[in-house]
């Protein structure tokens, strides 16, 4: 099983999305992966929605779409979504 996990560039913009998912989206708030991402420590992660739902979630987001990432994490890869 695997789940979601939303990077971002820099920490306002993790804060922001917090703030703008808050009652949107079930989600935990984690350090990133190193595999993934130096940028920003702060990722969204999201196990019990469909990327769908994400991306649904997160149309209206004020923060330009270049300053997040999604992610499918599987125990056996990690896969940009976007």
């Amino acid at each position: 099983m695997g789940y979601y996990l939303i990077t971002f560039s820099n920490t306002h913009a993790a804060m922001a999305a917090q703030k703008f998912l808050k009652g949107k989206l079930s989600f935990y708030v984690m350090p990133t992966l190193r595999e993934i991402s130096n940028s920003c420590g702060i990722s969204l992660k999201i196990g019990s929605s469909s990327y769908e739902e994400i991306m649904e979630a997160m149309k209206d987001f004020p923060i330009n779409h270049g300053m997040y990432k999604i992610y499918l994490i599987t125990p056996s890869e990690i896969k940009v979504m976007d």
